[in-house]
């Protein structure tokens, strides 16, 4: 009689793991994403160019646009309409100053100024991901 082999289970759920992770590297559903980021290839940004500053809600668990494309240079104020407390952290280390969360209680605003053209992800920490949940993108156009 054959005794199971207390490796059985750990091997089995490690072998789940290494097929799992194969997948095409450089597919073109990764052309739009950022590398911590959210998936941006379906998304309809709201056109704010050419406006001077930008006004952004944080609502309950939601930011209001979500995606946004404004012009190098514009300021972008988050205000704090809901209920809860919010924070505001790019996914890429650098892209602005984080907002901590005594700074975006309900009826505050922040505002930060995005200089540098590109994709910047944004999250609130307290109620979502780098990808998703509370979270949103602006793209900076030159």
């Amino acid at each position: 009689m054959s005794r199971p082999s207390h490796l059985a289970l750990p091997l089995a759920a490690l072998a789940l793991f290494v097929g799992g992770c194969s997948g095409a590297a450089g597919s073109e559903a990764d052309d739009d994403k950022p590398a911590d980021g959210p998936d941006l290839s379906a998304v309809e940004f709201e056109d704010a160019t050419g406006l001077p500053d930008v006004a952004v809600e944080a609502r309950d668990n939601t930011f209001q646009e979500q995606y946004l494309e404004v012009t190098a240079g514009t300021a972008v104020s988050f205000t704090n309409v809901g209920r809860t407390e919010h924070n505001l952290y790019p996914v890429t280390d650098g892209s602005f100053t984080p907002v901590d969360a005594t700074d975006l209680e309900p009826g505050e605003t922040a505002t930060i100024t995005l200089a540098e053209p590109g994709d910047v992800a944004y999250y609130c920490t307290l109620h979502g991901t780098a990808t998703k949940g509370m979270a949103g993108t602006i793209r900076v156009v030159a």
